[in-house]
């Protein structure tokens, strides 16, 4: 179910590049990377985090992408390679299975448009990650909206 939310994160990520083309086998790898040094995060929450870039058009190949994990506050001290970000405003979400990430995707891209919705392209949009005992772990896709 698609739905309207005001919301604030905060996380420590590492911060990545490529074309947006791979982001399929560039995130997934980057998140395994950080969750090697995961541990040495203050104040995590245990919940996965990805931020990105928007594609702002078909001539747009290449993007900035963060992984890492949400935290409850800034740290005092953040690990070699590893960066404080901050992201708020109004979202449209949906909450499903990771396995269904590009259903998803185009679930909530269109109940935007339905609801005449316009996706905010100079802000992140967010992917949390919620594991699951025993089940497919789910995520939920923020895609920041103009008021």
């Amino acid at each position: 179910m698609c739905k309207l939310v005001s919301k604030e994160f905060k996380a420590i990520v590492i911060r990545s590049n490529g074309l947006f083309k791979d982001y399929a086998r560039l995130v997934p790898e980057a998140a395994q990377d950080f969750l090697k040094r995961g541990h040495l995060v203050q104040n995590s929450s245990g919940l996965e985090v990805a931020f990105f870039e928007p594609k702002r058009g078909e001539d747009h190949l290449e993007g900035t992408f963060f992984t890492g994990f949400l935290v409850h506050e800034k740290a005092e001290i953040l690990p070699d390679g590893m960066e404080y970000l901050e992201a708020g405003q109004t979202y449209a979400s949906i909450r499903g299975k990771t396995a269904e990430m590009g259903d998803l995707h185009m679930r909530l891209n269109s109940w935007l448009r339905k609801n005449n919705h316009q996706q905010f392209i100079d802000h992140y949009i967010i992917e949390v990650y919620y594991p699951a005992a025993n089940e497919e772990e789910e995520a939920e896709v923020f895609i920041p909206i103009k008021d």
